[in-house]
C-alpha cells in the first residue's frame, strides 16, 4: 500500500509539472529577433522578405555562402534551382548529355531515373521549399496583418503588388511540380506548417490551380517591361500561361492550343525584341544591354550569389581545356562535363 501510495504520489508531482510547462514554460517567445512580428513590423521589412522569395532561385542559402543549403541531404552545390531545373529538362531530352559520372547523371543521361535520382529529388525539394516560402509570405501580408502593423496607404498598395508577385512564383513552382511530377504535395498559406500533412493533388486539378493563380494576379502586377529587373511582371505572367496551356492537353486531356496562341501573342505584342548583339544576354549589363528581350530573369551577380549552380554551371560544365576557355571568361580551365548530342552536331 505504501508503495501503490508512493507511485500515485511520483505521478501526481510529474502530471502537476508537465500541467505546469503547458501553461507557461512552454508559452514562450522565441529568444533571436527573426520573427515574424519583428522581420514584417515596417514596409521595408516586406520588401526584404520579398528578396528572399527570388533569392530563393539564385541563392543555394540565405547566408550567400557556398557550402550551405538550404535543402538538406544533398551537396550544397548540386542544389540551386537552375541547375536542378536545367539538368532535369535537357539531360532527358535530346539536346544535351554530361560527361560525369556523379550519382544521378548516369540516370539522366540514359533515362533510367528514379524517385531516389540525386537531382530529381533536389529539384523537388527545392520547389516545396520556394512555395512553402512564398506561402509565409502571403500568411504575414494579408490586409489584416497589415492593419495590425499600421501598414495603410501607398506602402499597403504596394505590398498588394508584392503579393502577387509571391503568388506568381508559387504558381511557377507548381507549374514545375506539374510539368516534372504530376501529382505532388500542396500546400497554401492556409495551410499551417506541422499541424495537418500535406495533401495530394492531382495534376489536372493543379493545372486549373496554377491556371486560376496566374488569371487572378494579373491585375496586380506591374505592365510588361515596367518592374523592377528581375522581379516578375504582366509578361512573365502571360509567358507562363502560354507555356501552361501549350502542354494542357498532357496534362489534363483537353488542348488549349488557342489559349497559349492568345497568351503568346499578348508577349510578343508586349514591347519585346531580341537583343541586337546575342552576346549581350550573358553580361554582367544585359539589363541594360537586352532589357528588351529579357521576360524574367533569375538574377546572378558573380560577387552576392556565388554558388556550383546558376550561370557558373552552365558556363563551365560546356568548356574544356582545349576550348581556349579564357575567350568564354573562364582562366581555370571549364569543367568540361555538357555537351550536345550527335544530332546537333
Amino acid at each position: 500500500m505504501k508503495n501503490l501510495y508512493k507511485v500515485f504520489a511520483v505521478s501526481t508531482i510529474v502530471w502537476l509539472s508537465v500541467s505546469s510547462c503547458k501553461k507557461s514554460d512552454l508559452n514562450l517567445t522565441p529568444t533571436n529577433d527573426q520573427i515574424a512580428s519583428s522581420v514584417y513590423s515596417t514596409p521595408a521589412g516586406y520588401k526584404q522578405e520579398l528578396v528572399k522569395l527570388y533569392a530563393s532561385y539564385a541563392l543555394t542559402h540565405s547566408s550567400g555562402a557556398t557550402a550551405e543549403s538550404d535543402i538538406g541531404g544533398l551537396n550544397p552545390g548540386f542544389t540551386d534551382f537552375l541547375r536542378l531545373f536545367w539538368m532535369s529538362q535537357e539531360l532527358t531530352s535530346d539536346e544535351a548529355i554530361c560527361s560525369w559520372n556523379d550519382t544521378g547523371i548516369p540516370d539522366l543521361n540514359q533515362m533510367t531515373w528514379t524517385s531516389e535520382t540525386t537531382f530529381l529529388r533536389g529539384l523537388y525539394s527545392r520547389s516545396i521549399y520556394q512555395i512553402t516560402v512564398c506561402n509565409e509570405f502571403l500568411r504575414e501580408s494579408t490586409p489584416e496583418k497589415l492593419s495590425s502593423r499600421g501598414i495603410s496607404g501607398a506602402d499597403a498598395t504596394a505590398i498588394q503588388r508584392y503579393r502577387a508577385e509571391a503568388r506568381f512564383l508559387r504558381a511557377f513552382q507548381y507549374w514545375v511540380l506539374l510539368d516534372g511530377f504530376g501529382n505532388p504535395p500542396f500546400i497554401t498559406e492556409n495551410d499551417l506548417i506541422g499541424k495537418v500533412p500535406p495533401k495530394q493533388i492531382k495534376r489536372k486539378d493543379l493545372f486549373n490551380y496554377v491556371e486560376s493563380e496566374l488569371k487572378a494576379i494579373e491585375p496586380d502586377l506591374a505592365d510588361a517591361q515596367t518592374n523592377e529587373y528581375g522581379r516578375a511582371d504582366k509578361g512573365a505572367d502571360w509567358a507562363l500561361l502560354a507555356r501552361l496551356y501549350l502542354n494542357a492537353e498532357v496534362y489534363t486531356g483537353t488542348a488549349k492550343y488557342t489559349d497559349a496562341i492568345t497568351y503568346s501573342s499578348k508577349v510578343i505584342n508586349g514591347g519585346y525584341s531580341l537583343a541586337s548583339t546575342y552576346k549581350n544576354l550573358f553580361l554582367t549589363d544585359n539589363n541594360v544591354t537586352s532589357k528588351n528581350e529579357l521576360i524574367l530573369t533569375i538574377n546572378y551577380d558573380g560577387i552576392h550569389t556565388q554558388n556550383d549552380g546558376g550561370t557558373t554551371y552552365l558556363i563551365n560544365a560546356a568548356i574544356n581545356g582545349d576550348m581556349n576557355p579564357a575567350s568564354f571568361g573562364v582562366p581555370t580551365g571549364g569543367w568540361a562535363g555538357n555537351r550536345t548530342k550527335n544530332p546537333f552536331l
